[in-house]
């Protein structure tokens, strides 16, 4: 589908963008979206993703593109090697359209656009904390990869990868408490005074190497949910812990632990976040939907197939979609009788990790086998996925963020468990807690050439 749009100056300089269009008109189709010019100050020839829109083009229709360094127009889009050394910083549209940026392909992809002469402004800036860890990718495609989502999320993968960040965590002893290096996910919603502020950012995203103990993700009464907790993240006891009195202010108080709101003294006063940490750390809204599967265990045949096609495409996409952990039951059943709402969203800060982040996580010479293999079935020591995954990172079941659909129950909630695979459980049992949060985009990374650079011993240090 060819665009004509008014003419520009002439002289202008044309900017080629190798991506590919996809327009959602009823069913997906393929067509290619040529733009030659905009309303800034120069011309260029684009192809570019455009998902999930309702676009109906009559004669002709347009998208413009300004780019900025600042509040100053740029005569043209800065390449991915500038020497300027700028980065993508974010981007906005008009009339409802959404726009974010695949920094492996370096290009912009535009989302709902539903109406011609539709301006997109993109903003660049100085490098930041996600920039240095993309420059070690540049050289280091053993320890670090991109996924395979539309996001093109990068992530340290493999059994060991170099990843532990110092981001002045210390214990009662003034001893480093290390955070390890999830990667850098993009196209991520910042939260700043309940309102969205430049959405599209590119953040590092942060898990505590340590748990800080084994807590309930949910506890409730036996009158609710037959005492099984509530797998609404939003309003989980977990959830308050690590964003509220204890956790994050470094206090002692008690934590859920078992059925029946039954609780045990938990003790953060030396492992909870200091005022400066807590403002390196970012807002953001997280994803807590979960795959569009009854989990219903009644005939092991029908669980076998249910859970043979969930690999971590699928549950990525479970994450982000608009199914919750309710789904299947209405509220009638003992077991599923709680009035608590459930969101597919939450805004906070100290989250958990997603069961993709563990899946993308995995690494060697099977990586491809693993991520098209059912997470279910990762424990198959002769496939070896497990063992090329450095988000196992301890002996014990660790809890996930995301909420399982189970029918006739509102509490189950995904889980690593021991031997290396996914499992769903109850809310209400223990497992392992490692807080996972977002680093702000100012913050930098110390880039230094050391080899060993990121290190149990050598950590990522931020600069100051």
């Amino acid at each position: 589908m060819k665009i004509d749009k008014f003419k520009e100056k002439k002289n202008k300089k044309k900017i080629f963008l190798g991506t590919t269009l996809v327009i959602l008109i009823g069913v997906f189709f393929i067509e290619e979206l040529v733009i030659k010019g905009s309303f800034a100050s120069y011309q260029e020839n684009v192809s570019f993703k455009v998902m999930e829109g309702t676009v109906n083009y009559e004669g002709s229709g347009d998208v413009f593109f300004t780019f900025y360094k600042g509040d100053t127009v740029l005569d043209e889009m800065p390449t991915k090697d500038n020497t300027d050394n700028l980065a993508f910083e974010r981007g906005e549209c008009d009339k409802g359209a959404s726009i974010s940026w695949n920094r492996n392909k370096w290009a912009p992809m535009v989302t709902n656009l539903k109406e011609s002469k539709t301006k997109c402004k993109l903003y660049f800036g100085p490098k930041v904390a996600s920039d240095t860890i993309y420059d070690i990718a540049s050289n280091d495609t053993a320890t670090l990869a991109y996924d395979d989502t539309g996001d093109s999320n990068l992530r340290y993968i493999g059994a060991s990868p170099n990843n532990y960040i110092d981001i002045g965590d210390r214990d009662s002893t003034n001893k480093p408490i290390l955070w390890r290096i999830i990667g850098v996910m993009n196209n991520m919603t910042v939260i700043n005074d309940d309102k969205i502020e430049n959405p599209g950012q590119s953040l590092i995203k942060i898990i505590r190497a340590d748990s800080i103990g084994s807590y309930s993700w949910d506890s409730s009464e036996c009158g609710v949910n037959s005492c099984d907790g509530v797998n609404e993240w939003s309003d989980s006891d977990l959830m308050k812990t690590l964003n509220s009195d204890t956790y994050w202010n470094k206090n002692i108080g008690q934590c859920y632990t078992g059925m029946n709101n039954s609780n045990k003294a938990c003790d953060f006063s030396s492992t909870g976040l200091t005022p400066e940490v807590k403002d390196k750390l970012v807002k953001v809204r997280w994803n807590t939907g979960t795959t569009p599967d009854d989990f219903f265990t009644a005939s092991d045949y029908q669980y076998n197939i249910l859970k043979n096609k969930i690999n971590v495409s699928y549950m990525y996409e479970g994450e982000r979609s608009n199914n919750h952990g309710k789904k299947f039951c209405s509220g009638g059943e003992s077991n599923c009788n709680d009035q608590v709402t459930r969101y597919t969203t939450w805004d906070g800060y100290i989250g958990l990790m997603y069961p993709s982040d563990y899946g993308y996580a995995v690494g060697g010479s099977k990586r491809v086998t693993c991520l098209g293999r059912s997470m279910f079935e990762w424990d198959d020591s002769a496939l070896g996925c497990s063992g090329n995954d450095w988000l196992r990172l301890g002996s014990n079941d660790e809890w996930t963020i995301t909420p399982a659909a189970y029918s006739s129950y509102g509490s189950y909630v995904f889980r690593i468990v021991q031997n290396y695979r996914i499992a769903i459980t109850i809310s209400y049992d223990d497992n392992d807690v490692y807080p996972v949060a977002y680093l702000k985009s100012s913050i930098k990374i110390q880039n230094k050439t050391d080899s060993n650079y990121g290190s149990y011993s050598n950590p990522f240090e931020l600069e100051s």
